[in-house]
Order: structure tokens, then C-alpha cells, then sequence
């Protein structure tokens, strides 16, 4: 080892990292950094730092982290386990220290740290809910003796579990200590190979003081000093290292073997703790009306969390759910964004803004695809929900009389078009469609639906049926059939399609949100109600996302006096904040669909008319009418639009900007065709890979916008997804005049550097792709 770091120095090295057994080779570092003429380091500091990352990471993975657990630490008096045992003292659980040997300085350290000590490993770890464990002797424990559900971290070098006979699926055994290199390094140098990325902890400590120049003695010596471990652990968090990757035998653990782990956790401490979750509910922070005031965090419990995540218990909760999120939802949404920090993670919404976990604003131009017409958390419908529960509201009781469903359905009809009369309330848009779609057939007896192109009406399966995108249909074929689609605006086409009578009912948006923001053009509505009455065909409106107020009107309808047959609603009836849909309809189609003793229980729903919801649904048809958000939708809409109509005439980018009130849609040109040949040239094996990709880099303009605004701006849009050269503009009703111009300005900036730029790049792609050409 002396002429190891003799050899160093004489390299170049102005630091020496010793590794693995430095209890056995060097008395902890100690004995050469004292014959040493450069610093020595056993990165111990680190491998600790890096092990208690690992615990806080895999006890929130299986649900143990609101437990008081059992935790038992192997290794003491070695450096490592000592270290690791300190940190724990400071926290709630029933500890347990394992030495080799009785000795002065083992009694004296688990005296000072409240913990039991014991020198029989196997009786020590037979109760443990997790075992550290970080000797120098290596295959000293047998996980046979574990209890089910059980985690071992083992930290020892060699592997301190021995290897098992039969392999236990009800406990989990950990390689701790390790840490992943940042991402921008490479697989391998000269001298290091990087195996899958990860190497010890100790030798990411040796490089972590090296980038931070940090040339003296660290890690050295029995007792680590704690500051010095707290100081590495962030310093390597802040080069990119991941101190927790999750390793079982050198290689990831799967996320089913995490998923099933924790399964048997939740069963065997069933009895004694609740399930675990993010812990971020109401009590998770602070706002006193700030919001970024968070509350501090200040206590012993945050000695094993990261600077990353030590803010507030708002930003563990959001790393956690981001995980969950990978885990449990859509981790294909989460693989797609998560080098582009275009996936925010909102903790709250207040009227027209949306905040992060670190408080930073956002300004909502997508509210919830017309879900939040009254802004975010409106306090007059959250007063109303906060009182039905005070006043312990029935929630869903099946064939009774509920106050809070009669007062909403009334308040409903009353608002609603002359020809609609009855109410069937649902849980969601898709919901209402169904409804509307089964009553059509009911009455008239028909099969066939009529439907638009490029129309949305849901995804369940009736919905997706009069839904006109292939790309969504076509995975659940056969869908209902004798369904038929017309262009939207094409009269000639519907009157043609509407002669058969083979149609319960045509169903139509009277502005196509996820189509491209399509309006309906002057009298299409009116004329198309008049061609169904002719044919005997239902006229089902779909007013899901142009309803209450979206458009300027109470319901879209309104604009030319159109009486439908039956009107579906969702989204903004509760102001966004409880999941509620309806069905409106003439009488006489409803008594004749279900009028009978035999069939008014024909179509039921368990949460129709639930309490909270209804209560929502009044409080917020009130606030449209009483804060005069119905004529701040079509001023703020005017002023938005003709802004976006001004911008055009200042840039080539714009192709069209439709749509009414505040639900608007701007469509720019897409890439240019010189532009898209090059990345066709440039990415040929990308571009035969990818379905679609053509279409995708088509769209490049108006996704730069959307991220842009995102990033640089703080403003939230969307895309139309089946339209994504489309940016949707749905803001809140709510929104004010200042808010508008902000918006115009900075869609104004963006689009005049893509002007600026676009331009520059297809001159010069012009002259590189006619030489690709004449070659």
C-alpha cells in the first residue's frame, strides 16, 4: 500500500482514495495518511452518505417509511456501520447494533446511541424489518433467519449475505454503498470501467473531492466526522452522481420485485401502521396565503435526506411522485420528458396560476381542457363542498331523494336550451356521451351513428366509436358498428348521409377542441337541427368542453338559437374540483326511453348525483352568473384574438387563429419542407423507426412555442393532439386583461425569433441539401 501511493504521486495524483478493506489494510487510512506526502482517503464518508440514501429511497419504495421500524446495524465498532448507527439514533425506531466481540467501545456506543447490542447475529436479525450491514470479514449472514418482508442493505466488501440455497421471493437483499455515475460520463477511460454505470461509493467520493479540488485528508480514522459525511453527500449530489440506484447483486432491482416486496409488507404490518404514500397531503407545508413560504425543515428526521430533496416535504413528495408516476401510471409520459424538464409537477392551482413544489408561477392557458372555467380552487365552490361536508351530506344512496341532486338538475334546465327538460347526471364527459348514445337508440331504434371527422368525444368504448381518430380506434376494433362519419361544415354530405334514416342520432362539437380548435361555421348547427328533425334522427350536441361559458355563451348553442335533442356536460360543472358529468334531454324522449316501471332503471349509475359534486355543480353555475365570467370569456376572447390576428401580420408563422371566446386555437405553418428533408437526411434511421415522425417534426414550430412559453415564460399550454400543428388556447374565464397581453407578448417574441432563425437555417440548408442532391 506505501508503494501503491508512492506510485500515484509519481503519476501526478494530489489524492489517493484507498476503497474497500481499509479496516484491514492501513487501520482505517490512518497508518499511511500519516507517511503520506499526499492526502489520503478511504471514501467511507461517501459509502455511508450513499447507504442511508438507499434506506431512505427503498423504505418509501415498499411502504415502510411511516413505520416505526426495527432496524438492526451489523458491523460496529467498524467506521462504516458506526457512522451509519449515529444517523439512525436520531430517529424513531427501535435500534439494534451487532459487534463481533463485547468490547468498552461497542457498550460505550450503543449506550450513547439508546440502541440494544447484541453478538449473536442470527437472534439479532430474526425481527428486523431492515438490516445494515457493513463488515470487513464478509458471508457472515444467512438470509434464511430473515423474517418475510424483511430488506437487507449490505454494505460489506466482500458481500456480507452469503450467497442462497434456495432464493428467498419475500425478502429483499440490497448491494449498498454504490453510486451511478452522471449521466454525461463516459461508459469507460484509460483506467476505470464503469459497469453499467456504477462504481463504489468510495471511489465516487475520491473523484467528487477531485472536482471540487478538495486535497486533504477525508475519510480517515475510526469515527467519521458527521459534517464531513453530510458535506460529501451533497457535494457528489451536485456533480450528477445518483447515491441510490437501487442494486441487487450488481445489477437494478426490478420494479415487480419492488411492487411485490411491498405487497408483503403491506399485508404483514396490516395490523400495526397504516399503508404508506407520498406523505404529502395538507399538513405536508405551510402557504399562509405565500406560497413560497414553505416550511422549513429543520430537525434530526432530515439527516438522511438530500439536499435535493430537504427544501420542503413538498419536494420529496414530488420527486416521489414522479417515481410513482413511472411506476404505476404512464411511465412512458415520464421517459419522454425526463431530460427535457418539460413535465412539471404542480402542487397547487389558485385562479388563473398554477405553482411547483418550489413555488415557482405558472400561467394556465390550458385549464384543464376547459375544466377550469372558474379558475383553480374558485373559494366560493370550495366553500360550498367544505359546507356540504360539514353538514354530513348523504353521498350516494341508490333510489332516494337527494337535495343537493335536485337543487343542481333544476338549476341546470333552467339555464339550459328550451327543448331540454330532463337530466342524467354522470361521472365524466365519455360518460355522457354513452348516455346520450344509448337513449338515441332507444327512442328511435335505429343502430347507426353519425359522426364528424376529426371529432372527440371519449374513450370509452362508445365514445371511441363516434370518436373520428383512427390512431385511437384502431387498437380496439371492432368497435359499435354501422357507424359513419361526414367532414365537418360539409352540409351536402350530412344531408346525404341523413336521407338513409339508418342513424339514431348525428352527434357533433360545436367547436372541435382536440381536433385543431374547428368552429362550426354560420348556420351549420341550425341547419344540421333542421335536417335531423326531417330525418327523424337525434341531434345529440356535445357541449363537454364548450359549455358554461367557454365561448362567450352559457352553452355554445346559444350563439344561433340551436335546440338540441339531447346535450352532453362535464368538465367545468364543479369549477373542476369533483368529477361530475350530465345528460340533458327533451321529456319526451326520456319517458319514452324510460318512462315505464320496466325501464326507468334501464340506465343507472352508482356516483350519479353524488352530494359533494352537486354541491360544486350549483356553486359554480352561481359564480358564472354572479362574477359575470360568461362576458369576461367572449371580452378577454375578443382581445385575444385580435392580438394573435395582429402578430400575424407581423410573421410568417401563423397560419390561422379560429375558434371563439376563450377557446381558441393557433395554428402555425408547419417546418418547412427544405427543413424536414434535412432531418430526413440527418436522422434516416430515426425517421424509419418512429411511426409518424414525419408528422411529429411537421409540428416542430408549435411545440417549440408550447415549451417555450413553458420555460422561459412560465405560461402552461398544450398541443391539439390530433392536430399538434394546433396551439389550444383555454385559459380560465377569470382571466384578466394584463394576463391576455402578457401571453400576446411573449407568443409575439417567440414566434419572431423562429422568423429570425427559421430563416437563417433554411438559406443555408437550402445550399447543403441541393449539393446532397446534385451528388
Amino acid at each position: 500500500m506505501d508503494q501503491a501511493v508512492v506510485d500515484a504521486q509519481h503519476w501526478g495524483a494530489r489524492l489517493v482514495g484507498l476503497g474497500s478493506l481499509t479496516a484491514i489494510v492501513g487501520n482505517h487510512g490512518e497508518y499511511l495518511a500519516e507517511r503520506s506526502t499526499i492526502p489520503i482517503t478511504t471514501g467511507n464518508s461517501l459509502t455511508v452518505y450513499a447507504t442511508l440514501e438507499n434506506f431512505r429511497l427503498i423504505i418509501q419504495e415498499v411502504g415502510l417509511e411511516d413505520r416505526r421500524l426495527s432496524i438492526c446495524v451489523v458491523g460496529i465498532p467498524g467506521s462504516i456501520a458506526s457512522a451509519i448507527a449515529l444517523r439512525l439514533s436520531h430517529l424513531n425506531y427501535n435500534l439494534t447494533v451487532v459487534a463481533r466481540q463485547p468490547s468498552a467501545r461497542s457498550e460505550r456506543l450503543a449506550k450513547q446511541w439508546n440502541a440494544k447490542i447484541q453478538y449473536n447475529l442470527t437472534e439479532a436479525v430474526q425481527n428486523a424489518d431492515v438490516v445494515i450491514t457493513a463488515t470487513s470479514s464478509g458471508g457472515c449472514l444467512d438470509s434464511s433467519r430473515l423474517k418475510s418482508g424483511a430488506i437487507v442493505l449490505d454494505v460489506g466488501v466482500p458481500a456480507d449475505v452469503l450467497p442462497e440455497k434456495q432464493p428467498r421471493n419475500d425478502v429483499l437483499i440490497l448491494s449498498a454503498g454504490y453510486s451511478r455515475v452522471p449521466r454525461s460520463t463516459p461508459g469507460k477511460s484509460r483506467i476505470i470501467r464503469f459497469f453499467r454505470g456504477v462504481i463504489p461509493s468510495c471511489l465516487a467520493e475520491t473523484i467528487t473531492l477531485t472536482l471540487d479540488g478538495t486535497f486533504v485528508n477525508y475519510s480517515i480514522g475510526k469515527e467519521l466526522k458527521q459534517d464531513r459525511i453530510e458535506r460529501i453527500g451533497l457535494a457528489a449530489i451536485r456533480h450528477g452522481f445518483d447515491l441510490a440506484p437501487l442494486l441487487s447483486q450488481g445489477l437494478e432491482v426490478e420494479e415487480g420485485r419492488l411492487v411485490a416486496i411491498r405487497k408483503i409488507i403491506a399485508r404483514t404490518h396490516a395490523s400495526s401502521a397504516r399503508i404508506s404514500t407520498t406523505a404529502f397531503d395538507q399538513n405536508s407545508y405551510q402557504t399562509d396565503g405565500d406560497y413560497n413560504k414553505h416550511s422549513s425543515t429543520t430537525s434530526d428526521d432530515n439527516l438522511l435526506i438530500s439536499e435535493n430533496s430537504r427544501q420542503t416535504p413538498v419536494n420529496r413528495a414530488t420527486a416521489r411522485s414522479q417515481s410513482i408516476y413511472e411506476k404505476y401510471i404512464n411511465p412512458v409520459l415520464i421517459k419522454l420528458t425526463q431530460d427535457s424538464n418539460l413535465l412539471k409537477t404542480f402542487v397547487r392551482g389558485e385562479g388563473v396560476y398554477l405553482y411547483d413544489s418550489s413555488g415557482e408561477r405558472y400561467l394556465d392557458f390550458v385549464a384543464g381542457f376547459g375544466s377550469m372555467n372558474h379558475g383553480h380552487n374558485h373559494p366560493k365552490i370550495v366553500a360550498s363542498i367544505q359546507s356540504a361536508l360539514t353538514s354530513q351530506a348523504p353521498g350516494f344512496i341508490p333510489s332516494s331523494v337527494n337535495p343537493y341532486t335536485a337543487r343542481l338538475a333544476e338549476e341546470l334546465i333552467t339555464i339550459a336550451p328550451d327543448s331540454l327538460e330532463m337530466v342524467f347526471f354522470t361521472n365524466s364527459g365519455a360518460e355522457s356521451v354513452e348516455a346520450a348514445l344509448k337513449l338515441a337508440r332507444l327512442v328511435t331504434g335505429r343502430p347507426g351513428f353519425l359522426a364528424c371527422e376529426k371529432s372527440y368525444h371519449g374513450k370509452t368504448l362508445g365514445a371511441l366509436s363516434v370518436t373520428m381518430n383512427r390512431k385511437y380506434q384502431s387498437p380496439f376494433q371492432p368497435l359499435i358498428p354501422t357507424i359513419q362519419s361526414v367532414d365537418y361544415n360539409d352540409l351536402e354530405s350530412l344531408s346525404n348521409a341523413l336521407k338513409s334514416k339508418q342513424f339514431a342520432a348525428f352527434i357533433i362539437e360545436p367547436i372541435q377542441g382536440e381536433g385543431g380548435m374547428n368552429v362550426a361555421d354560420q348556420n351549420y348547427l341550425k341547419s344540421a337541427e333542421e335536417l335531423c328533425r326531417t330525418t327523424g334522427t337525434i341531434l345529440i350536441v356535445d357541449e363537454v368542453q364548450t359549455g358554461f361559458g367557454r365561448t362567450g355563451k352559457m352553452f355554445a348553442v346559444e350563439h344561433e338559437n340551436v335546440q338540441p335533442d339531447i346535450m352532453t356536460l362535464a368538465k367545468s360543472l364543479s369549477g373542476g374540483l369533483i368529477p361530475i358529468g350530465a345528460m340533458l334531454t327533451r321529456r319526451d324522449l326520456w319517458m319514452k326511453a324510460y318512462g315505464t316501471f320496466q325501464s326507468f332503471t334501464l340506465h343507472t349509475s352508482t356516483f350519479s348525483g353524488g352530494s359533494l359534486a352537486c354541491a360544486a355543480g350549483s356553486s359554480a353555475i352561481r359564480v358564472l352568473l354572479e362574477e359575470d365570467l360568461i362576458e369576461n370569456a367572449r371580452v378577454q376572447g375578443d382581445r385575444l384574438r385580435n392580438g394573435l390576428l395582429d402578430i400575424a401580420r407581423r410573421t410568417d408563422r401563423i397560419k390561422d387563429v379560429r375558434g371563439a371566446g376563450l377557446m381558441l386555437g393557433l395554428e402555425l405553418n408547419p417546418l418547412s419542407d427544405i427543413m424536414r428533408k434535412h432531418n430526413r437526411e440527418t436522422n434516416s434511421g430515426s425517421s424509419m423507426m418512429i411511426p409518424g415522425y414525419d408528422s411529429m417534426i411537421s409540428s416542430f414550430p408549435t411545440v417549440y412555442l408550447s415549451a417555450i412559453l413553458l420555460e422561459n415564460y412560465r405560461i402552461y399550454t398544450q398541443t391539439a393532439r390530433s392536430n399538434p400543428n394546433v396551439l389550444r388556447i383555454q385559459p380560465p374565464l377569470l382571466i384578466r386583461e394584463d394576463e391576455v397581453d402578457y401571453f400576446l407578448n411573449a407568443v409575439e417574441s417567440i414566434l419572431l425569433e423562429l422568423d429570425s432563425v427559421g430563416s437563417l437555417l433554411s438559406s443555408i440548408l437550402t445550399k447543403s441539401v441541393g449539393e446532397i442532391d446534385k451528388k
